[in-house]
């Protein structure tokens, strides 16, 4: 049996077919850990203004839309208050596994063939902890916000799942606004039929502008204890991102586990191995 992938895009895949450390010097800050400060605050600004919009759903399958006034609290180190979320936190914290770089068990490739896929895969998380092409970051409020909704669907813990939001962006009547799609389901990876790039497309020739997507990585293993999610581009991750850059204008990619996030320009997915 295949791998599974890491990346979102690899439900894309499967559905057609079946990061010795170096360091440069000056070492760069994305390469220290930079833990989430425990007197961040969980506090009620880090939430949405409204409540979204179902656009389809079938069984747990879901496509939702929320569109809010693009706040300072959403770009803040805030964090929801939000019970789900931080059972996840401590969870991880107790197991200290609340770790930059996850550290977790190693795949045990098969084949040649998963050989050179998990090669490009470590290729991928090396260059995303070099600081070369993208920083990760804590968490802020508008990505911890995303990953508490579905993990408050379905607990990352016990059920991981994986959602695709894209976040678009417009000013109106001198007001920055978001318009977030949302696609998850129960299943590790939802449907590409809710991905909602259809009605991307149709927003963006009404004037707005892909300014991101973000999506999670979920759970690893680590001996048997869990680990966080690798906040990197995986091999297929890359190959949708490039696909959406030049189709519907993509700006930026952002990658959680909700302790961090990778951000990083569309420009910099040149740097990056998509699959064999």
């Amino acid at each position: 049996m295949m791998p599974v992938l890491r990346g979102m895009a690899a439900a894309v895949a499967l559905a057609g077919t079946a990061l010795a450390r170096r360091q440069p010097s000056p070492a760069p800050l994305v390469n220290q850990v930079v833990p989430q400060p425990a007197s961040n605050p969980h506090a009620p600004e880090c939430r949405f203004s409204d409540a979204p919009v179902v656009l389809k759903q079938s069984g747990n399958a879901i496509l939702q839309v929320w569109t809010v006034n693009d706040s300072e609290s959403l770009s803040s180190a805030l964090l929801p208050v939000d019970g789900a979320f931080l059972e996840y936190r401590r969870t991880l914290e107790r197991a200290g596994a609340d770790r930059l770089r996850p550290v977790a068990d190693q795949p045990q490739p098969a084949n040649e063939s998963e050989r050179e896929m998990w090669s490009r895969e470590k290729r991928n998380e090396e260059l995303a902890y070099s600081g070369r092409a993208g920083v990760v970051r804590p968490v802020r409020c508008l990505d911890a916000l995303l990953f508490a909704y579905q993990n408050a669907r379905y607990p990352q813990l016990s059920h991981p799942t994986e959602f695709i939001a894209s976040i678009l962006r417009q000013t109106i009547d001198g007001k920055p606004v978001l318009r977030i799609y949302f696609a998850a389901s129960d299943a590790l990876f939802p449907s590409k039929d809710y991905y909602g790039f259809e009605d991307i497309k149709k927003e963006i020739s009404a004037g707005w502008e892909f300014w991101a997507m973000l999506h999670n990585h979920t759970i690893q293993r680590n001996n048997g204890a869990p680990a966080l999610g690798v906040p990197a581009l995986s091999s297929s991750d890359v190959d949708l991102l490039r696909s959406l850059a030049q189709s519907v204008a993509l700006q930026n990619a952002w990658i959680t586990n909700g302790f961090y996030t990778i951000v990083l320009p569309v420009a910099a997915l040149d740097q990056y191995l998509g699959r064999p």
